[in-house]
C-alpha cells in the first residue's frame, strides 16, 4: 500500500463515516475562499448551508488560511444529525471540530495552531494492521 493510496483511502473513509454519524465537512480551502458567515459544508452528496457566529469566525478564518506547507488543518466539521436540511442551520459551536486525517505527528504550523484554537481538534487515522503470524508446532 502506497502512502498515497492509504492518504485517498483515510479521506473517503473519513468522508463517509461523517455522512453515516451525522457530521458535515468543509475543506480549509473552502473557508479561506468565502466571503461570507454562511458555508457550504457536505453531508455525503448534499450540501448543507451552516452559518457561524461572529464570535468563532475570527478563529475560523484565521485557522483556514494557507501557511507554508498548505493548510493547517483538513477540514472543520459539524455535527448535523440524520436529518435533511432546507435552508440555513445556525452552528452551535460545541458542535464544530478541527480535523487533522493521518498520522498523529504535528508540523509546525499545527503546533502553533493548538496554542490558538478555542474548537476541538480530532485526529481522523487508520490504523495498520500487519498479517497473522501462523502458529507453527
Amino acid at each position: 500500500m502506497t502512502p498515497s493510496l492509504k492518504s485517498a483511502l483515510s479521506e473517503l473513509y473519513y468522508k463517509e463515516g461523517c455522512d453515516q454519524k451525522g457530521w458535515a465537512y468543509i475543506s480549509l480551502e473552502n473557508i479561506h475562499n468565502s466571503k461570507d458567515n454562511v458555508l457550504a459544508f457536505s453531508k455525503g452528496a448534499r450540501r448543507i448551508s451552516i452559518r457561524l457566529m461572529d464570535r468563532i469566525m475570527s478563529e475560523v478564518k484565521e485557522t483556514s488560511k494557507p501557511v507554508k506547507e498548505g493548510f493547517v488543518f483538513d477540514y472543520l466539521a459539524c455535527k448535523v444529525g440524520p436529518d435533511k436540511y432546507d435552508g440555513t442551520m445556525l452552528a452551535n459551536p460545541t458542535a464544530l471540530c478541527w480535523i487533522k486525517i493521518g498520522r498523529g505527528v504535528f508540523s509546525d504550523g499545527q503546533i502553533d495552531a493548538l496554542g490558538r484554537i478555542k474548537i476541538l481538534l480530532a485526529v481522523f487515522r487508520i490504523g495498520t494492521c500487519s498479517p497473522r503470524r501462523p502458529i507453527y508446532r
